[in-house]
């Protein structure tokens, strides 16, 4: 999937390729696919990387393995397992020998930072060099960085989104952090009335679904059981950042008359730069006592190289077919996909993970922020 939607900067172009085209410039399956691949994949292999802990992945394996030996054998007791260290399995910890800086400063960056880092740059390197223009790597390079100045502000909005959902996901889980985020068109709407005053705001139906937004985020949250301070406040600094994401990016984007493809390779290299400041500040910072013990549990614990790959692909994936598809649809029918997105990837994150049961009225609460967002889409859009 990662590699069809990057071939879209080239499709239109290439003669050679009518069905590659038809397929990218087919609406239905453009939007099909980003909804998919965010519901699933990136839902999967992000938080399968933030929850990975190698003892309860290696208890997994031994139990598989004792099960098939004892179907082989077709005995009850329990035979010998092979060894539980995982000797054939390419990982980052493989590179402790070899490398002696790096390993240390992923180390010392927790889970969250660790995503934020592979994410952007699994990002950057799949949108140079994932390409059938494989001669063309060096001039998509230079236009990156010759358009990475007109992006800097939204690009840290975009590291700061990112970011401070990782930390929500990894504390409040999927279902508590999607739902807080419905809460972006309310932080839309108050920094356009700071920015360009009360003219510039949508109509009153639009406004009048704020309420249910704001409504069902606090009734989702209420004594739910997977509440928790810091995860809050990071899913509403995600929340706001996106929002102003949304109106930086699309003053950038008029400014300098590039496609939405362009623009996000341009944001992720700034992006990925700041990842760089914040593992190198980590390391730095490693010998320091943490008061939080939750940044403790895994510090010197690094996920299999083939999940960080496979987190980068699904960020990739989700980015460039969503950037495809709000660029051929109007905002009404983005915003109703958004809507369906949020609620599949909390459908499929309790299917996939579970958690502790939500009362009815968290419940309640998730569809009427659910709702009311979709509603704020559609009134708007009118």
């Amino acid at each position: 999937m990662v590699v069809s939607t990057t071939l879209s900067s080239v499709a239109a172009s290439s003669s050679s390729a009518p069905l590659l085209t038809s397929a990218l410039s087919n609406v239905a399956l453009v939007g099909s696919s980003w909804v998919f691949s965010s519901t699933f994949f990136t839902t999967y292999f992000t938080t399968k990387f933030l929850k990975y802990d190698s003892a309860v992945e290696t208890k997994k394996k031994t139990d598989f393995e004792t099960r098939q030996l004892q179907v082989l054998s077709g005995t009850s007791s329990t035979p010998s397992v092979k060894s539980t260290e995982n000797t054939g399995r390419f990982s980052f910890t493989k590179f402790k020998s070899a490398n002696t800086m790096i390993t240390p400063i992923l180390q010392s960056m927790s889970r969250a930072q660790l995503l934020t880092l592979f994410r952007f740059s699994g990002s950057l390197l799949m949108g140079i060099f994932l390409n059938p223009q494989v001669m063309e790597c060096g001039k998509r390079l230079m236009f990156t960085l010759q358009y990475m100045q007109d992006f800097a502000l939204p690009a840290a909005f975009l590291f700061v989104a990112n970011y401070c959902n990782s930390i929500a996901l990894d504390r409040i889980g999927i279902s508590l952090t999607y739902t807080s985020k419905c809460i972006i068109p309310l932080i839309t709407v108050l920094t356009t009335l700071l920015m360009d005053g009360v003219g510039a705001l949508p109509s009153s139906l639009a406004l009048a679904m704020l309420i249910p937004i704001a409504g069902g985020v606090a009734m989702a949250s209420w004594n739910s059981p997977t509440f928790e301070k810091k995860g809050f406040l990071a899913a509403m600094t995600s929340s706001t950042a996106q929002a102003a994401l949304n109106v930086s990016s699309k003053r950038a984007l008029i400014k300098t008359g590039i496609s939405g493809l362009e623009a996000q390779r341009s944001m992720v290299a700034v992006a990925f730069s700041i990842a760089i400041c914040m593992s190198l500040q980590s390391c730095f910072q490693s010998n320091r006592p943490r008061s939080d013990e939750r940044e403790l549990e895994k510090v010197s614990e690094l996920p299999p190289f083939w999940l960080a790959l496979a987190a980068s692909a699904a960020y990739h994936s989700e980015y460039v077919l969503s950037f495809m598809f709000i660029n051929m649809v109007q905002p009404i029918s983005y915003g109703t996909c958004d809507a369906i997105r949020r609620l599949g990837i909390i459908v499929a994150g309790r299917f996939f993970f579970g958690g502790d049961p939500f009362s009815k009225l968290n419940y309640g609460g998730i569809g009427f922020a659910l709702l009311g967002a979709m509603g704020y889409s559609i009134a708007s859009a009118k």
